[in-house]
């Protein structure tokens, strides 16, 4: 089993909760950088570190660009980038990029099927599990099922305007069948949800079991505890850096 297969979706989710509110707290720009090479390397040896780099760039670079664009613009209203406003631009880009990576990250290395199974063993109520299930599973079926309605429909010729006219001609063309299929898959699963005793006024056994420990549930609560209080406390220490 892999090592992050190891441990429960509750640990992860957590010590990345705390890592991403400290790290944003202290606002150091080192800091901030060492937090997302730690997370490369989390990802490196879990074996997902081009997905995490493609998908943490498609998001991470727009939104540093967007600032620099809002600080680099001087008071006449002509871009000028000056180093004030780099700094700037580069502080809050890199607290950006740290919780894209960090949530990235998590989304990649826990497994869909763990967090479910783990929502449901918890004390939370069977609707959230469900819920998150759906979530999951939702995007990638829709995915799956939008390019087989577009292989389709270029197999019977169909033919759309080119600009921005044809991009939403295809879009309508593609969204009333991707819908009402998924009106009747839900159709179709309400009554085998129904037929289970969904949602069950007692808790259900599940077959699938999460690896948990005393160790985990520490660091999880640790985790928890330094995530609200860390914040406070560094804000606290910095006023009081600053006042003297």
């Amino acid at each position: 089993m892999p090592f992050f297969q190891k441990l429960h979706p509750f640990t992860v989710l957590s010590v990345a909760i705390a890592i991403v509110a400290v790290t944003t707290a202290i606002g150091n720009v080192w800091v901030s950088l060492a937090v997302i090479v730690l997370c490369l390397a989390a990802s490196a040896f879990a074996g997902k570190i081009l997905k995490l780099v493609a998908l943490s760039a498609a998001i991470v670079l727009p939104a540093f660009a967007s600032q620099l664009l809002i600080h680099g613009l001087a008071s006449s209203g002509s871009l000028k980038l000056t180093a004030e406003g780099l700094s700037t631009a580069t502080a809050l880009g890199l607290r950006t990029a740290v919780l894209v990576v960090a949530g990235l990250l998590c989304a990649l290395i826990i497994d869909r099927h763990q967090l479910v199974a783990a929502i449901d063993l918890s004390k939370a109520p069977p609707q959230l599990g469900y819920l998150v299930a759906a979530t999951l599973f939702l995007l990638p079926q829709l995915a799956e099922r939008q390019k087989i309605i577009g292989e389709a429909q270029a197999l019977r010729h169909v033919h759309f305007r080119r600009g921005i006219v044809g991009w939403f001609q295809k879009a309508r063309m593609q969204a009333v069948p991707l819908v009402l299929s998924s009106l009747e898959e839900t159709s179709k699963r309400a009554p085998h949800l129904a037929a289970r005793g969904f949602p069950a006024n007692t808790r259900m056994s599940r077959l699938r079991t999460v690896p948990d420990s005393r160790v985990q549930r520490a660091i999880r609560v640790s985790a928890l505890v330094l995530a609200l209080i860390g914040p406070v406390l560094i804000l606290i220490g910095l006023q009081f850096g600053a006042v003297a």
